[in-house]
C-alpha cells in the first residue's frame, strides 16, 4: 500500500503540535517549581521577621517604633505575596484538588500572624513592667511558637505536594519521551523513503518498474508510463482542458484494472452549474476558461490511480480510489468545495462563482464501469432537481 506525502506531513504537523504542548507542560513544571521554592523562602522569611519582632527590646525610642511598624508592614507584604504565589499551583488546583486545603492553611496563618501583631503591639506599648507584662510576653512567645509550628506544617505539606507533582510530571515525561523516540524514528524512516522517492525521480535513468513508497511519486511514474501513449495518440485527450476525454478515460481505466490494491473505488459525474449545452450564456472563450479552471482544480485532488476526464460539454467524470468509502465521498465533496471557491471575472467585469453538481456511486470491484456511469448520471439528474452545488449519493434519495 502506497503512503501519501500529504498525509505524512499532515500528521507531522500534529506531531510538532504535541511537542509544543509537551514543551508547554515542561515550562509549567518549571514555573510551579520556582513558585514552590519562593513559597518556602517566603515562609522562612516570615519566621525571621516574627522572631526579630519578638527579640526587639521594649524601648520608648521613636526609631524603634518606626522599625517595628516597618517590620509589621513587611510581614503583611510577605503574606500577600504568599497568596499570589499559591495561585500558580495549577496542578494543585486542577489535578490534585488540594488547593482548598492549602488556601485554608494560608488563612489560618494570616489569622495567627494578625493575632501576633495585636499582642506584640500591646506588649511594646505597655507602660510598666508587671505581671501583666510578663503574661503578655508569655502569650506572645506562645503565639510565635504556634505560628512557627504552623509554618513547619505548611512546609511539610508543600514538600509532599512537590513530591506528588514530580510523580505526575515524571510519568508524563517518561511516557512522552518513549512516544517521541518512537515517533521520531517512525518519521525518520518515512522521510528517508520520501527523499529516496524524490531522488529516484531526480536521476536521469529512471527504472519505470521500480517500487516507490509514496502515492504522489507513484502518480508521477504512472503518468510517465502513459506519456508516450498520450503523445502518440492525442485523440485520447480533451483539446480544451488537456485531461482525458471519454476515450482516454476508458483506456486509463483498462490499464488501472491491472493494478492490484485493497482500496475502494467510486464513480462520480460532475456537471458545471453555470452553463449547459442547451443554454450557453457565456462566450466560447470564457466558457473554455471555466472548463480549464475546473479541470485544473479537479487535477489537484488526483492521486496515483485516480482517473479524471471531461466526458461531455460541461460534465467531468471522476474515478477515485481510496482506503475507505468514507474517504472517497469526503474527497469528492472536497473537490466540490474547491471548485466552489473559484471566482472568475466575466467579460462584463463581474465576478462569477463556479459551482458543480454531481452524482456519486461506490463501485464494487466486479461492477462494470458502464453500469456505474449510468447510475452516477441518474443520481446527477436527481441532484439537479434538489438544487445546485451538491453531491448526491444513492442513500440520499428517499425510498
Amino acid at each position: 500500500m502506497k503512503h501519501s506525502i500529504h498525509e505524512i506531513f499532515k500528521n507531522l504537523n500534529l506531531y510538532l503540535l504535541i511537542i509544543l504542548t509537551l514543551s508547554a507542560l515542561g515550562f509549567l513544571f518549571v514555573v510551579e517549581q520556582y513558585y514552590s521554592y519562593e513559597k518556602i523562602k517566603n515562609l522562612n522569611n516570615q519566621k525571621s521577621v516574627l522572631l526579630k519582632i519578638l527579640n526587639q527590646e521594649k524601648e520608648s525610642n521613636k526609631l524603634d517604633i518606626l522599625q517595628y511598624n516597618a517590620e509589621i508592614a513587611n510581614l503583611s507584604h510577605e503574606m500577600q505575596k504568599l497568596y499570589k504565589q499559591s495561585q500558580h499551583n495549577y496542578i494543585a488546583i486542577y489535578i490534585l484538588n488540594n488547593f482548598e486545603e492549602s488556601d485554608k492553611d494560608l488563612k489560618q496563618l494570616e489569622s495567627l500572624v494578625g493575632f501576633f501583631n495585636t499582642q506584640s503591639r500591646n506588649y511594646f506599648t505597655y507602660e510598666e513592667k508587671s505581671e501583666d507584662l510578663q503574661s503578655t510576653l508569655t502569650a506572645l512567645n506562645q503565639t510565635y511558637e504556634n505560628i512557627a509550628s504552623h509554618i513547619n506544617t505548611i512546609s511539610l505539606k508543600n514538600i509532599q505536594y512537590d513530591n506528588d507533582r514530580f510523580n505526575i510530571f515524571s510519568k508524563i515525561f517518561l511516557a512522552s519521551l518513549i512516544l517521541l523516540i518512537f515517533v521520531t524514528f517512525w518519521y525518520k524512516i518515512r522521510l528517508e523513503k520520501i527523499y529516496k522517492d524524490i531522488l529516484f525521480l531526480y536521476t536521469t535513468n529512471v527504472d519505470k518498474n521500480a517500487s516507490v513508497f509514496t502515492q504522489e511519486v507513484d502518480a508521477v511514474l504512472l503518468r510517465m508510463n502513459r506519456k508516450s501513449q498520450i503523445s502518440d495518440n492525442p485523440t485520447m485527450l480533451d483539446s480544451i482542458t488537456g485531461i482525458n476525454n471519454n476515450k482516454g478515460m476508458l483506456q486509463a481505466y483498462s490499464q488501472r484494472k491491472g493494478i492490484k490494491d485493497s482500496s475502494f473505488s467510486s464513480v462520480t459525474v460532475l456537471e458545471i452549474d453555470n452553463f449547459t449545452k442547451s443554454k450557453r450564456t457565456y462566450s466560447p472563450e470564457f466558457t473554455q476558461e471555466i472548463l480549464k479552471k475546473v479541470a485544473y482544480t479537479i487535477s489537484l485532488h488526483q492521486q496515483a490511480t485516480d482517473i479524471i476526464a471531461r466526458t461531455d460539454y460541461n460534465q467531468f467524470t471522476l474515478i477515485f480510489s481510496r482506503a475507505s468509502k468514507e474517504k472517497l465521498f469526503k474527497d469528492i465533496d472536497l473537490v466540490r468545495q474547491s471548485i466552489a471557491e473559484i471566482k472568475l471575472l466575466s467579460p462584463d467585469k463581474e465576478y462569477i462563482k463556479i459551482t458543480v453538481t454531481g452524482g456519486f456511486i461506490n463501485k464494487s470491484n466486479n461492477a462494470l464501469l458502464d453500469d456505474s456511469l449510468r447510475k452516477a448520471k441518474e443520481l446527477l439528474q436527481n441532484a439537479r432537481g434538489l438544487g445546485q452545488n451538491r453531491i448526491l449519493q444513492a442513500r440520499d434519495i428517499p425510498k
